[in-house]
This record gives C-alpha cells, structure tokens and sequence, in this order.
C-alpha cells in the first residue's frame, strides 16, 4: 500500500481482493490524502470496503438513452435505429426503473418468458436481447457504469426460420418458359 503525488494530486496505491487498486484522494493536500488513505485501508481490514464505479446507482432506463443517443443514432442504420426504439420501449417497460446492478439473469430470464407468453417471436426476443447486451457491453468498456453484463449468462431463444413456399402455377409457367429447353 503506498501513497504517492502525481502532478498536484495525491493517489493511492493498494491490493483488495487480488486486483491492483489505483485511486485518486482528489487532494493536493497531503495530510488529508494520507487521512483517506487511512480510512481505506481500515474500511479494507474491517471488510467494509467495496470499490463502486461510478454508474452502479445509474438506472437501465439511462443506459438506454444513452445507448440510444450516443450509439444507436450515430451508428446505425435510420430504419435499425427504429427499430432500436421499439424494442428499448419494451425493455424499458420492464426494466427502466432498476438500477444496472440489481439486474440479474434470472430477472432476464422471467423477462423472456413473459415476452414469449405474450406472443413475442423468438427472433424479436434475441433482438430485444442483443440490444440489451450491447447497451451493457458499452456500459462496461466505455462508459465505466457496471463490472459485468448480466444478459452474457442468459442464452439466446433458438430460432426456426425454415419457411416451405411452393411456387404458384404462374410462376412455375414463367420459370419454364425462361429455362433452357433440355430443364
């Protein structure tokens, strides 16, 4: 465990839990950088320490309109983008007013099933599915809001997309007609 300067501001360097914790005291003021430090490392003795990112109190309903301004909008298709709306507006009903952490598989899980009792195909579900887990993975790498994506551990709905069509007598006169004579 250390505390060192970097530029003005004091930081401090410590172990919790195997992983190498760098944080800033947000002080110049070395006293009080070293009373902070100080209190971690008693909250760390006392098991009372738990590092918390920053967007763990943010809402699902924030994260998607994040999502949805800073990604969806920008990097997506105009009709992608509706669609992106439509099944946030599902998502959302369900989950909006949870915070990212309290989200589980198991609450994503009781999701799908509602969805597929309602009538909701399994294609839409993985859609409403990926975009979630998308929303998540942005949350994690770039935005610093959560740890882990809770839809990673939920598996998808398997998909039959087998569709038999027959032709219709026209259209099987007009594929004769324009096939060689020896077909």
């Amino acid at each position: 465990m250390a505390l060192y300067k970097r530029g003005s501001v004091w930081w401090m360097s410590f172990t919790y839990q195997g992983k190498q914790i760098k944080k800033s005291t947000e002080t110049d003021d070395k006293k009080l950088a070293q009373r902070i430090f100080d209190k971690v490392k008693g909250e760390i003795a006392e098991r009372k320490w738990f590092q918390k990112l920053p967007g763990e109190d943010r809402t699902f309903a924030e994260m998607m309109e994040k999502y949805m301004t800073e990604h969806s909008a920008r990097n997506k298709a105009p009709r992608s983008h509706v669609r992106d709306k439509s099944l946030r507006d599902h998502l959302v009903g369900q989950f909006g007013d949870l915070t990212l952490a309290e989200i589980t598989p198991s609450q994503i899980s009781e999701y799908k099933t509602k969805r597929r009792d309602e009538g909701a195909s399994p294609r839409t579900l993985n859609y409403e599915l990926a975009l979630m887990s998308h929303g998540f993975n942005l949350a994690i790498k770039e935005w610093e809001w959560v740890r882990e994506n809770p839809v990673a551990k939920v598996s998808k709905e398997k998909v039959n997309n087998h569709i038999e069509r027959w032709l219709t007598l026209e259209e099987q006169k007009n594929l004769l007609d324009k096939s060689p004579k020896w077909l």
